[in-house]
């Protein structure tokens, strides 16, 4: 039997190497909740294997250590359970050191299983791809094997390179899945086995905030709904910890379950140097890393970026500059909003960066980090964490943008609407609404994030509400 025999014939998945694959490294169990999207990809794998009629290459791209590959596991189960047992599992990053890669599997699997023709397979099969950034050819080699395998059902991780790299060609072909950092009801639900009741009016929840028609029928509404908030909210101790704790430390699925804080900065500061120094080269050559760690440095102090000054500052050219922002939004570290406006003002203004998670901005500020200015950064990670939110939600990053205008009351974000936009305020404990009732902004309502309230309120066309409700999104 030669090694891409062995190879093939080791890939094939039993119940007991589904369940090994399962098995929770800290939980020691294989029994655990699963992130919100894995509803998503169920849904998927139900229309495709009752109808036909849906996407059958999925691809899940995100930050390192979201949980992607746990999502890939559970996808097996599910598909196992309900559908076929003919699921494939192929560790690309593994399989590399070997230089074997899609296309020699793509060999092996027409040889082994198709009798040489790949179109003339009429079993139901699942091919799961671990890692595919890892083959550098990854792109190229699952458009060829999507077009002759129209039998096989697929499903392939990457660290955000399936972004970057993807031809126009494969995105007519792959539903791109993005796996965000968890959302604090994902982190409670995982990390507590005590929990009893589920948050189950996350879409109730964002139709209120973002779809009422004024603001005194947004507090309203929240006002009749807040005893759902509350009851579900009663099932945790300490609150107000927990949500320090999931902001600073723990809204990235791998490092949820640590306690020890230094080993989680740890975790992070190595995560950061793994996507720069790593991923980047990969899947951008022309890209020159050598500077991009002082650039994230200088974004995490201060994220509205002037080029030129920036420049200046750290000896590299604008062009640069913009090359390694780019790269660096692509790779999900960063998300990105542009001033609010026409084409011009989007274009030609500075645009203003969030980190994808507020723990990797944490991380990089750490050495300025005093009990003088906690507050100042822990309103940045709060921003950080809200447009998390937002982009999560509204996937369609032209809804968001943030006023610039100098000179002139501004709020930190935009949510642009059919009518009239929502201006949107966040802070540790910001009762005055100044921000967004002096705007010139011409907005349907106002929503002030606080940290530190405890009930909602409503101040003419504004509602302030705690963060704690924001945060069941």
């Amino acid at each position: 039997m030669t090694e891409l025999q062995k190879i093939l014939e080791n890939s094939k998945l039993t119940e007991e190497s589904i369940k090994d694959g399962l098995l929770h490294p800290v939980l020691k169990t294989s029994d655990y909740k699963g992130r919100n999207i894995f509803d998503e990809i169920k849904e998927i794998s139900d229309i495709h294997f009752t109808t036909r009629r849906d996407a059958r290459m999925i691809g899940l791209a995100g930050l390192r250590g979201t949980g992607k590959t746990t999502i890939l596991w559970q996808a097996a189960d599910y598909i196992y359970k309900n559908y076929t047992q003919n699921i494939y599992f192929f560790h690309i990053g593994n399989l590399q050191k070997y230089d074997i890669g899609i296309k020699e599997l793509h060999e092996i699997i027409e040889k082994e299983l198709a009798n040489g023709r790949l179109s003339s397979y009429k079993k139901e099969i699942v091919l799961l791809f671990d890692e595919v950034h890892e083959d550098k050819n990854w792109a190229r080699d699952l458009k060829v094997l999507y077009d002759l395998f129209p039998a096989a059902f697929v499903i392939a991780t990457g660290s955000s390179a399936l972004l970057l790299q993807s031809t126009a060609d494969l995105v007519t072909r792959m539903l791109i899945q993005h796996v965000y950092p968890l959302s604090f009801t994902e982190y409670l639900e995982i990390t507590n086995s005590e929990f009893k009741q589920e948050f189950n009016k996350k879409q109730e929840l964002k139709e209120i905030l973002f779809r009422a028609e004024n603001a005194s029928d947004l507090y309203q509404q929240l006002e009749n709904t807040k005893n759902v908030f509350d009851e579900y909210f009663a099932q945790i101790n300490n609150l107000e910890e927990e949500i320090i704790s999931y902001i600073l430390y723990k809204n990235i699925t791998r490092f949820s379950f640590f306690d020890s804080k230094s080993r989680i900065n740890s975790f992070i500061a190595d995560l950061i140097r793994r996507v720069i120094y790593e991923d980047i080269p990969k899947i951008s050559e022309n890209i020159n890393t050598q500077f991009t760690e002082k650039l994230l440095q200088r974004i995490a102090a201060s994220d509205e970026i002037n080029l030129q000054t920036l420049s200046q500052s750290i000896g590299i050219s604008q062009k640069e500059i913009s090359k390694n922002l780019d790269i660096l939004v692509k790779a999900e570290l960063l998300n990105v909003l542009y001033p609010f406006g026409g084409i011009d003002t989007k274009i030609n203004k500075a645009h203003k960066y969030f980190f994808m998670s507020p723990s990797i901005r944490r991380v990089l500020l750490s050495p300025l980090i005093s009990s003088k200015n906690d507050n100042n950064i822990f309103a940045k990670l709060l921003e950080d964490t809200v447009v998390l939110y937002l982009k999560r939600i509204f996937r369609d990053s032209n809804i968001l943008s943030f006023a610039s205008t100098k000179g002139q009351k501004n709020p930190d974000l935009i949510i642009e609407t059919i009518d009239k936009p929502i201006l949107v305020e966040i802070g540790i404990n910001k009762n005055t609404t100044k921000q967004i009732s002096k705007s010139r902004i011409k907005y349907k309502y106002g929503i002030i994030i606080n940290s530190k309230i405890k009930k909602i309120e409503l101040r003419n066309d504004i509602v302030i509400i705690p963060l704690k409700y924001f945060l069941l999104l």
